[in-house]
């Protein structure tokens, strides 16, 4: 008897440890449960970059890249609190100052983007970046001289300097000096022949003439980015211009590859078809998925109208030039369209 009421006792030792084993256990894998939760939410690059912070708060180069990271996704607020942090931590690190400069500027705090580039350039005075971006923001502000003189001093440090070239193109173009302007877009090439703004900026400078050496700009851009829909874009146009439409429709063609809802490739795309290859309804169908990407898209409305007053659907035609002027009420182009509509009825 007392052998059995000693293993019995034993026994109610063992469940009791046992028990409070599967409780400790219970709550680790509770907690493991919830921290696996508390990340899985997040976008694989920001859920790691959370861990890591959470273990260790101190770690400024995980702070650098969270606020990095929330910045490329257009959130400023915890972008600023995470670079705030870092340079508390971290007060001499140049890097931090240029990315809380990025920060201000977005905000358009341009006194507060101002002072943070020039506390970058103190830490690092040969740091380039922070001139550079300093120089962009002197432009973007109308401080010419400042933006110059800025720019001298980058280019002094390192005068291979397509950057500094041509944001000075852009200062040129602002005053009105052509030949200026031309000149450094050109010497940003030669230095970075991968420069696409100064591609962009010379295709859209002949295409404003409607001369056809602006092509070749566009098509070199293109080499350096094939998908760039702003490029695509400007290309088709241009030679729709031109009068070059089967090429023009293959460009549009291409641009909705990339991007498959692009508005403007519908739009241009109705547009050949509405006015030079008469086919209306065909026109219609795109000037409606141009639309149905942009409800706001006045011109893709009125051209839409424009094809309903050929298959003489009047009433629709009307709708669209009506809305058109709700939307914008100084667009002429609708307005006309009215006038003609009312003179037709009479």
């Amino acid at each position: 008897m007392f052998y059995f009421n000693y293993c019995f006792l034993n026994m109610k030792r063992l469940f009791f440890r046992c028990g409070i084993v599967m409780l400790v256990l219970g709550l680790i894998t509770s907690c493991k449960h919830r921290h696996d939760q508390k990340y899985s939410r997040l976008p694989k690059e920001l859920s790691a970059l959370c861990e890591q912070i959470d273990r260790h708060p101190d770690d400024v180069d995980a702070l650098y890249r969270r606020a990095s990271y929330y910045y490329r996704q257009g959130e400023p607020e915890p972008a600023k609190a995470d670079i705030l942090t870092a340079i508390k931590l971290k007060p001499a690190q140049a890097t931090y100052y240029i990315l809380l400069s990025d920060i201000y500027f977005s905000e358009r705090e341009t006194d507060l983007a101002e002072e943070n580039l020039q506390k970058a350039i103190a830490l690092s005075p040969d740091n380039n970046e922070a001139r550079l971006k300093l120089a962009e923001l002197y432009f973007h502000l109308n401080m010419l001289e400042d933006c110059y003189r800025t720019l001298d001093e980058a280019i002094a440090r390192s005068p291979h300097n397509p950057r500094a070239h041509l944001i000075r193109a852009f200062c040129l173009k602002e005053q009105g000096d052509t030949t200026g302007y031309l000149r450094m877009l050109s010497l940003a090439i030669d230095q970075n022949p991968k420069e696409i703004k100064a591609y962009l900026e010379l295709g859209y400078f002949y295409q404003q003439k409607n001369d056809p050496v602006g092509i070749a700009y566009y098509q070199n851009a293109l080499k350096v980015d094939p998908e760039n829909t702003e490029i695509n874009y400007n290309l088709a146009l241009f030679y729709q211009e031109l009068g070059q439409l089967d090429k023009a429709l293959e460009q549009y063609n291409i641009l909705l590859q990339i991007n498959p809802n692009n508005p403007g490739a519908f739009n241009g795309i109705g547009y050949i078809k509405l006015n030079y290859r008469d086919e209306f309804e065909d026109a219609i169908q795109y000037f409606t998925r141009a639309i149905a990407q942009d409800s706001n898209f006045v011109m893709a409305i009125c051209n839409r109208g424009i094809a309903y007053t050929y298959l003489k659907e009047y009433d629709k035609a009307r709708t669209d030039f009506k809305t058109c002027q709700k939307i914008d009420p100084d667009f002429e182009p609708a307005a006309k369209e009215l006038r003609a509509l009312d003179h037709l009825k009479k």
